[in-house]
């Protein structure tokens, strides 16, 4: 048995991977290891080959052999623990990593390989750590300065994130993976022509990235391009047919278009690959007529965490949303005046419009929603002394009896469709004497059939994905919990699609 190969081999070998070669390598590497079983080296480089292969379940015993018969050699532990975490074994990953270091606290590759492991475990603090001793140690280290930016826009800290980014590019300017992340910081910046840029440079280094194409079309969909970011989906499903959350994108561009046949298509196929996805199962419904109880948390949550960024200036602006002024001065009509201000309860409180308009006259301004990021923007007004992240019942049946002077909800039961519990709920809250003021989309009109029978639905799931509410259906709920009516205002509550949608302003006295 021969002890160790030639440097000779070693170099041939090791030119192999280095160019890319890597069947020839890993044949080369097999062919070495039966000759030199206890060279840790060879057993290294099989395992690094056939990881770079993708093979990462059988590069493990390779570099496991390795790391067995060199038990001091860092870059071993280093490449063992990089493997473990592909596997996801991330305890063992992180253990190999941290012997790495403990052999070589100087080793970027193995700060860099711990911050990875770090940053899936969800401990971003220390991966960022890891990152930056990477960096320290060799600031040139391009994927450090890339996973550095992940690891801090996973943190929210976006312009943090797009400094690293642009670093990884000025160090290899043809790094498609960093151009798209860049483009999904600069997104979530509400850069949107910026963020195009970059996708397009991303596509532009590798045309067959699926998931930018993808990205590039939910920008092109923001900056209202439709047709475009319907191309861009199709090519991204082109390229990953099974990619679920494309067919989910595509169909509410393809909703928007008013193409509904086509995107109740693609909300079924992206069922198909993911059977539980509450989401697409509440789109097929509002296209089907399929007349659902409310809609799904997760829904609720992706519409607004989506919109965030622009719902105010999109809102206000282009859909000519007026709601919250008009409710709080309706609660101002109707709520007798003390000497005091009032306690309120914003339901649904979005980025914090109605606590905009009603701050003047609240005491004390409580909100709750369901999505971080608009929460988020009405934690910056400095307007509310509570802000809660909770489904709305769940919220309201912790809080005490009769504490509210008044609550509104503006634009929020749009998403509920039976109310009773949530009506319940509030009359609890409602101090005697108190107001609620909310509104409500108004119903479709009834085909001639059900008119003639004298049918109609209490509340109706629309193919906006929206729920309506007959004035039947509200002056019930109204008699039913001991509210009084004391006004009910048709109205204009937006524009959608060019045209106004009709509703109510309602103002309920406790």
């Amino acid at each position: 048995m021969e002890k160790d190969p030639s440097p000779q081999e070693i170099n041939v070998l090791v030119a192999l991977f280095a160019e890319g070669r890597l069947q020839e390598a890993a044949a080369l590497a097999q062919t070495m290891t039966v000759r030199f079983p206890l060279h840790g080296f060879v057993w290294m480089v099989l395992g690094v080959v056939l990881s770079n292969m993708g093979l990462n379940a059988d590069a493990l015993p390779p570099l496991q052999m390795a790391a067995a018969l060199s038990p001091d050699d860092a870059r071993t532990h280093s490449n063992l623990g990089n493997t473990l975490n592909s596997l996801g074994l991330l305890d063992e990953a992180e253990a190999s990593c941290r012997r790495a270091l403990s052999l070589n606290p100087n080793f970027a590759e193995a700060h860099s390989n711990l911050g990875n492991t770090l940053k899936i475990l969800g401990r971003l603090s220390e991966a960022e750590t890891s990152y930056r001793r990477a960096l320290e140690i060799k600031p040139d280290f391009v994927v450090a300065h890339y996973n550095l930016g992940n690891t801090l826009k996973d943190q929210g800290r976006l312009g943090e994130a797009e400094t690293s980014y642009r670093r990884a590019l000025s160090l290899n300017p043809n790094f498609a993976e960093a151009y798209s992340n860049l483009g999904n910081t600069l997104k979530d910046q509400g850069r949107l022509g910026e963020a195009e840029t970059s996708y397009r440079r991303a596509l532009q280094i590798q045309p067959d990235y699926a998931e930018t194409h993808s990205n590039l079309g939910n920008t092109l969909k923001d900056l209202g391009r439709l047709d475009e970011a319907e191309a861009s989906y199709r090519r991204a499903l082109s390229l990953k047919p099974d990619f679920a959350d494309v067919y989910g994108n595509l169909g509410g561009v393809l909703k928007d278009q008013d193409k509904h046949d086509e995107a109740l298509a693609c909300f079924q196929q992206q069922v198909r690959l993911e059977p539980g996805n509450l989401i697409a199962l509440h789109q097929i419904a509002s296209l089907t007529g399929n007349n659902t109880e409310r809609a799904p948390i997760q829904y609720v949550e992706s519409v607004f965490d989506g919109y965030a960024d622009k719902f105010d200036i999109h809102l206000q602006q282009v859909l000519k949303y007026e709601a919250p002024e008009k409710l709080v001065a309706l609660v101002n009509k109707h709520l007798m005046p003390t000497s005091e201000k009032w306690n309120v309860l914003d339901l649904g409180c979005g980025t914090g419009l109605v606590g905009v308009a009603i701050a003047p006259f609240a005491r004390h301004l409580v909100g709750v929603d369901l999505s971080a990021k608009m929460l988020k923007k009405a934690h910056a007004r400095n307007l509310y002394k509570r802000l809660e992240r909770l489904d709305l019942l769940t919220m309201m049946m912790s809080e005490k009896a009769s504490s509210y002077d008044a609550i509104v909800a503006a634009d929020v039961f749009i998403y509920i469709g039976k109310l009773e519990e949530i009506i319940s709920e509030i009359k609890r809250l409602i101090a005697p004497g108190g107001i609620f003021a909310f509104s409500v989309e108004s119903p479709d009109s009834l085909s001639i059939e059900a008119a003639a029978q004298g049918s109609h639905q209490e509340y109706q799931l629309r193919n906006t994905g929206r729920y309506s509410h007959s004035i039947e259906y509200i002056t019930r709920l109204a008699s039913a919990n001991g509210f009084l009516i004391q006004e009910m205002v048709a109205t204009q509550l937006r524009m959608e699609s060019n045209k106004y949608v009709n509703g109510y302003l309602v103002i309920w006295k406790g």
